[in-house]
């Protein structure tokens, strides 16, 4: 079966490369063999040739189907023995081990002649002469073992005999077949001259691995140049299709020459598939690009992908042995596809569209080509191959590829034409209108620069605007990700301000004048702030709450927070000798962790979150007008720095008793008297 699939779409090829009848009148007389060598002479011309029917010896062997070493015996009596003359074995058979016997007549004019035994078989032999293991092909398994099977396709067996006489020759044969699934095995045998075997072996691997391999060399350079094509320019599809025709091609031709001379059967499911592949893909890239060129109709073109899908499935049960329809449903793809091919090829050149006649020219001289060289063989049985009609096989072989390539040559000689076409209308346009474009393009380019402007303006309208609710750093990350993730911060000092009797003065100023104060106080704050680098956080009626130390770390948090408290100290009471009804402040710091994040997703805030942020408070709580209250730990960070005065263990709502100081003033002093 993979031989006849294989040789579908190759078949001129097959053709082309087909070897020598053999040259020998050899004959079975009964259960012997009677040798009848024509030698090769000087003239050789009758060596050349090919037929459908391949010439076998039409033998009558003794067979056993049962495995014993005594068989090989040379006065063993198979007398009992059936004869076969068939060189199929039925798939019971093909299972064992068989014997064949049967006996080789010398006469005089054949001794001292070397002649050779050319086996046809799948599986592993032993040749016998006389009792005594001549050839051994391939490895026969042992009980429980596999073995080591061949392709015995043109396997020779040299003899020769210097004595006249009868030989008696016995082979122990096992069939490639290891399922009892109804596969036949088989085995026959030739009988060949030596030189002519060896002139045609010689002959025929030359020509063959020359033709197969350069032809497939060949395909496989256009592949490459058209699949380049299809990269570069992947508007054009044809390009891609014919790429997948030609590597199609290049492996059925490489997978050929290597089936063809491979010996060992160790990748004979691989040798099925790629070989049943083949031809497949073949007919469908072949019908596909027709159809692209030449047809708007999907649906043939789906029609088409339906019988080559059912044909892959075919061709993988059968690698596997389960069906035997693989040939039959090739021969029928290959059938539809050219005749689908010829006749859209027909249609195309009858309504003339454009490159039909340089895509048909190939195709059609291909086709009818082949047609033609099926006929005459059918007819005369076989066909011989001189100098003349060799070169036109090759060109029929090559006519498909060629004219493609040079119909997609024309096709990108056509576009390249119409673009130019297209090019010089473009340069022809008038100056008036080349100028009004310069015209409008100068107008837009103003349009797009105002726009721009204005939309940087109101860009920086909201980075302003963001940056007056959020820390530079928050912002950033709010924009670039859409989300602020909240941090907890191990070392921050919290600063908490309160206007002392606020109440009681709001009742003796207008709103205008209480909001006129608080705004000229608070925007004072935030100058400061910034001036010593913390993070307003928000103001609560008259509260102002900020922290320093965050969002970016500040070892020096603790002194900024002290040294901001004493400019809003300062500032407030400048503020008293500016205004009769200038306020009081007291002021609450201490130093510790917090959380601090983006609150809310609609009109956010900035907050900060902990114990740290409660102490504060009750620092301010307990502090004094015109005093900055301060903790313990805030003392122990700054107490280098700046004159503290201890306070005492003072009561603290919810917290118990805590050490609390006043901050006095820049001296490193800090006294021990409690306030």
């Amino acid at each position: 079966m993979k031989k006849l699939s294989c040789s579908l779409i190759l078949l001129p090829l097959l053709l082309l490369l087909a070897s020598t009848m053999a040259g020998a009148q050899s004959y079975f007389k009964g259960d012997t063999l009677n040798i009848n060598i024509r030698q090769l002479g000087a003239d050789a011309s009758d060596s050349i040739g090919y037929s459908f029917n391949q010439v076998l010896l039409k033998h009558n062997l003794k067979v056993s189907y049962e495995d014993n070493p005594a068989f090989a015996a040379k006065d063993f009596d198979d007398r009992t023995w059936p004869s076969d003359s068939s060189r199929f074995i039925e798939n019971k058979n093909a299972l064992k081990v068989n014997w064949y016997r049967f006996k080789l007549h010398i006469d005089s004019a054949q001794a001292g002649q070397p002649f050779m035994i050319i086996f046809e078989a799948e599986g592993a032999l032993e040749l016998y002469i006389d009792g005594k293991l001549n050839t051994a092909l391939g490895q026969i398994p042992g009980k429980g073992k596999k073995g080591a099977y061949e392709y015995l396709k043109e396997s020779p067996v040299l003899l020769n005999f210097t004595d006249t006489g009868y030989y008696q020759v016995a082979i122990r044969f096992k069939s490639s077949v290891d399922v009892a699934d109804g596969t036949t095995g088989w085995f026959a045998f030739r009988v060949e001259d030596t030189l002519r075997h060896f002139h045609q072996s010689r002959y025929g691997g030359i020509f063959s691995g020359a033709v197969l391999v350069g032809l497939g060399a060949l395909f496989f350079a256009l592949f490459l140049v058209h699949f380049l094509f299809f990269l570069f320019y992947k508007k054009e599809k044809a390009n891609l299709i014919f790429a997948i025709f030609t590597f199609s091609i290049a492996l059925n031709l490489m997978s050929t020459y290597v089936y063809f001379n491979a010996v060992s059967m160790q990748f004979d499911h691989f040798y099925t598939a790629v070989i049943n592949f083949g031809p497949i893909i073949s007919c469908f890239s072949l019908c596909a690009f027709i159809s692209y060129v030449f047809s708007k109709h999907n649906k043939t073109l789906l029609v088409i992908l339906i019988l080559c899908i059912t044909a892959l499935i075919l061709a993988i049960l059968d690698t596997y042995g389960l069906f035997d329809l693989t040939a039959l449903s090739i021969w029928l793809l290959l059938g539809g596809s050219f005749m689908y091919t010829i006749v859209m090829i027909i249609v195309a050149l009858v309504k003339r569209v454009p490159g039909s006649l340089i895509l048909g020219s190939g195709v059609l001289y291909f086709l009818l080509f082949t047609f033609a060289l099926l006929t005459v063989s059918i007819i005369k049985g076989s066909v011989n191959f001189n100098t003349t009609l060799s070169y036109f096989t090759l060109s029929a072989i090559l006519g498909i590829p060629l004219s493609i390539s040079a119909y997609l040559a024309w096709r990108f000689s056509t576009t390249s034409k119409a673009l130019s076409k297209e090019l010089d209308n473009v340069a022809a346009l008038s100056y008036e209108k080349q100028q009004l474009l310069e015209s409008q393009n100068e107008k837009l380019e103003l349009q797009v620069a105002e726009r721009t402007k204005e939309l940087q303006q109101e860009k920086q309208k909201s980075d302003n605007l963001l940056l007056n609710i959020l820390p530079q750093e928050v912002a950033e990350e709010l924009k670039e990700k859409g989300a602020s993730k909240a941090q907890y911060y191990d070392e921050v000092s919290v600063l908490f301000t309160d206007f002392v009797n606020f109440t009681a003065t709001a009742g003796q100023l207008g709103v205008d004048e209480l909001l006129a104060e608080l705004n000229v106080n608070f925007t004072a704050f935030d100058q400061i702030m910034e001036k010593h680098g913390l993070e307003k956080i928000k103001t609560i009626g008259d509260a102002y709450l900020a922290v320093s130390g965050l969002p970016v770390k500040n070892a020096a948090h603790a002194l900024n927070a002290v040294a901001a408290a004493l400019d809003i100290l300062a500032f407030v009471e400048a503020r008293k000798r500016e205004v009769p009804y200038g306020l009081d402040i007291r002021i609450g710091i201490h130093s510790g962790s917090l959380i601090a994040g983006i609150v809310g997703v609609k009109k956010f805030a900035f907050d900060i979150w902990g114990d740290t942020v409660n102490t504060a408070a009750r620092m301010e709580q307990n502090s004094a007008p015109g005093k900055i209250n301060i903790s313990e730990g805030a003392q122990l960070l700054v107490k280098d720095t700046f004159a503290c005065t201890y306070r005492g263990k003072l009561q603290v709502k919810g917290k118990g008793e805590m050490d609390m100081y006043f901050v006095a003033g820049s001296s490193p002093v800090v006294t021990g008297q409690s306030i």
